[in-house]
């Protein structure tokens, strides 16, 4: 029996998760999106007919197969059918664009695709150079040149799927991509094993439970989505799923009587801003989960205002670290909003979760004492195995048992972990990962552009705003709408500066590499975090 099973009572792989439920609350409502509504058997059932169609049209244990569509009950069925099978998925940012979705497919050695409608343009542009992926099947696409998804389900059996052995703690779930620091994604490799340990970890540091019913508004593809999604399967939580758009957000947690949610501060901020919040029935809702970049506090004290009965959790993780890190519960945010002696407490992201082992390291990798800053890392048994295909990266980022995180951070001698600064040039924008590599590349294929450095600068709505520094060719000329028009179908639209600023030189070390920190330093000057 693999480690996995025999830790979690007969759960070998992610997709038991499923069975389970069909087991012990077959009946009870499972999974909403928009007009569907399944129970959790009837979900199960779906899985189970689409991963014997699968298998019947040649996918096997080991394959890699990409989803790229936005948040739907298909999307979830779809990588629960494939962990059933033992496939693994490949998680495809809906937003990007077709040679960036390209490289994904290719990374991964994906043999086959599942794309909704909204993609599939995209998609078809992306597969023309991806030669190996062959296996086309179409969510809603009205398309008969799909595979269509429905009718897979339709003709499949819902029998479990019988695989030749158990899966194994060690085999690979899940590919889910992150940008790297040369501005490539990097397949970060979850297995059945820890999968199932992050979720064990997760549900306790958030507080899920069965007897929840739960918005779901990240993207399914980020590891904010997938370990929202789950979590509230693991526990068999009622899990309502939306593409997040702040009206529809507002009458879905009235209207299916929400009790928890996960969001960023960008989304909760959204949700306030609106002119009719007080119109929506908000009062079943007692936890918010918030997380992917700072809270500012005079967000933080609105929403306090306004849902006076919510209580609110932050997590800090990463995509490294199996979504496990630490936390900063509901009793942390009371003492800190009622008793100003610990008012600074609202500046940390909490303490490290259960199982989870939270230090700051210096550049040679030794552990530093408490108020001391330095790059977090984390060790836990969710933490992936390493980067698909990728032994440096992997090698760069994993030691020890230790994911070093990039993040630069301090410990106090209670515990709580404070964010400082980014070691790593990355720019967290509402809660998207973004390299400035990735955006350099594209501006500097612009004619007119000679040199680009693009820096994250403060945002009251993002978090971080994406700025880019431009020296122009001699003789040649661009305005800033022209650049940032340059980059519509390059790159994911969240990606393409905000603003761009023209100079005569970037300024550079004694190698020749642009100083970034420098040109951030009189953006975040009067800030109190350089986050």
């Amino acid at each position: 029996m693999s480690k996995a099973a025999g830790i979690f009572g007969g759960m070998a792989g992610v997709g038991d998760m499923l069975r389970r439920n069909a087991q012990v609350s077959g009946n009870k409502l499972g999974l909403v999106f928009e007009d569907t509504r399944l129970t959790w058997h009837e979900v199960n059932a779906r899985c189970c007919r689409f991963a014997n169609a699968l298998r019947g049209l040649g996918v096997k244990r080991g394959d890699r197969v990409g989803i790229f569509a936005r948040n739907s009950h298909q999307w979830v069925e779809a990588t629960f059918a494939l962990a059933k099978l033992g496939a693994v998925t490949v998680t495809v940012n809906n937003r990007l664009s077709p040679p960036e979705v390209a490289y994904i497919l290719n990374n991964a050695g994906a043999t086959a695709l599942i794309v909704a409608r909204p993609e599939l343009a995209a998609a078809r542009q992306a597969l023309a150079e991806v030669p190996g992926c062959t296996l086309l099947i179409g969510i809603e696409t009205g398309d008969a040149a799909l595979i269509d998804y429905e009718a897979l389900v339709a003709a499949g059996s819902d029998a479990e799927p019988e695989l030749d052995r158990p899966l194994a703690h060690d085999e690979p779930s899940m590919l889910l991509y992150t940008s790297g620091t040369t501005g490539f994604p990097k397949g970060a490799t979850y297995t059945h094993g820890s999968t199932l340990l992050g979720m064990f970890v997760h549900v306790h540091a958030i507080g899920s439970r069965g007897t929840h019913r739960v918005m779901l508004p990240s993207p399914l593809y980020s590891a904010a989505g997938t370990a929202g999604i789950y979590c509230a399967v693991y526990v068999g939580s009622t899990s309502v799923i939306v593409n997040f758009d702040a009206e529809q957000a507002l009458a879905t947690l009235a209207r299916e009587r929400i009790t928890f949610t996960n969001l960023v501060p960008t989304t909760i901020q959204r949700l306030l801003a609106r002119e009719d919040f007080e119109r929506y029935d908000l009062s079943a809702l007692d936890t918010i989960l918030y997380g992917g970049s700072p809270m500012p506090v005079p967000v933080l004290l609105d929403a306090r205002r306004k849902l006076p009965r919510c209580r609110f959790r932050q997590t800090f993780a990463s995509t490294e670290t199996g979504t496990a890190g630490t936390v900063l519960e509901p009793a942390d945010h009371d003492l800190a909003l009622n008793d100003p002696a610990y008012a600074h407490r609202l500046l940390s992201c909490g303490k490290p979760q259960v199982a989870v082992e939270v230090a700051v390291f210096d550049e040679q990798g030794q552990p530093l004492p408490a108020g001391t800053v330095g790059e977090i890392g984390v060790r836990t048994e969710a933490n992936i195995t390493g980067f698909w295909g990728n032994a440096e990266a992997t090698a760069e980022n994993i030691r020890d048992g230790w994911v070093f995180t990039g993040d630069m951070a301090r410990i106090d001698e209670d515990g709580y972990v404070y964010l400082v600064d980014r070691k790593k040039d990355l720019i967290v924008t509402g809660a998207f990962n973004v390299y400035p590599s990735e955006v350099e590349r594209v501006l500097q294929a612009h004619d007119a552009v000679y040199e680009v450095a693009v820096i994250g600068v403060p945002s009251a709505e993002w978090g971080e705003a994406i700025k880019a520094v431009v020296v122009l060719r001699p003789g040649h000329s661009a305005t800033a709408a022209e650049l940032i028009q340059w980059c519509d179908g390059r790159i994911a639209g969240y990606k393409k500066p905000k603003t761009i600023d023209f100079v005569p030189t970037l300024p550079r070390n004694a190698t020749g590499k642009v100083l970034h920190r420098q040109l951030r330093e009189p953006y975040w000057k009067d800030q109190a975090r350089q986050i």
